[in-house]
């Protein structure tokens, strides 16, 4: 890291907390890039946030909670999804569920996080560039369907 700067456990959205948004998308790594490129091409600026989580162990309940407490407010009800590009089987998914939702229902939110990913897989990439792209595209759209 750079002088004068730190490790910050949860990055919340660029975007601040407006009441038009729809849904909440958490996610850890890289595909964070293609998720902001794809919702400013949507124009679902005010619609989506995406958070991201950096550290997944020990889990940064505290931070998570802080950052997402402002979505909770909205006077609609607010999607919450957790993206990865990993199969469901492998990534973070297994590590994080029954963590974000003991979050979310501190924070007083009926429900629970609806997985967006590639589903279960022997192998982490199907290995075929092209293969890798489609599933890759399915599984942007999907964080972003019915928005």
């Amino acid at each position: 890291m750079s002088p004068g700067t730190k490790f910050h456990p949860v990055l919340p959205d660029a975007l601040p907390p407006t009441s038009s948004v729809e849904r909440v998308i958490l996610m850890s790594g890289k595909l964070h890039y293609d998720l902001v490129r794809e919702r400013a091409a949507r124009g679902l600026d005010g619609r989506a946030a995406i958070v991201r989580i950096e550290e997944l162990a020990p889990f940064p309940f505290a931070h998570l909670a802080d950052v997402l407490r402002p979505y909770t407010g909205m006077s609609k009800d607010v999607e919450w999804v957790w993206v990865q590009e990993e199969p469901r089987n492998q990534g973070a998914w297994s590590h994080v569920k029954d963590r974000l939702d003991t979050v979310l229902q501190d924070l007083g939110v009926q429900g629970g996080v609806r997985y967006v990913g590639r589903q279960e897989s022997a192998v982490p990439a199907p290995g075929i560039g092209k293969v890798y792209e489609v599933q890759q595209r399915a599984v942007v759209d999907d964080a972003f369907a019915r928005l």
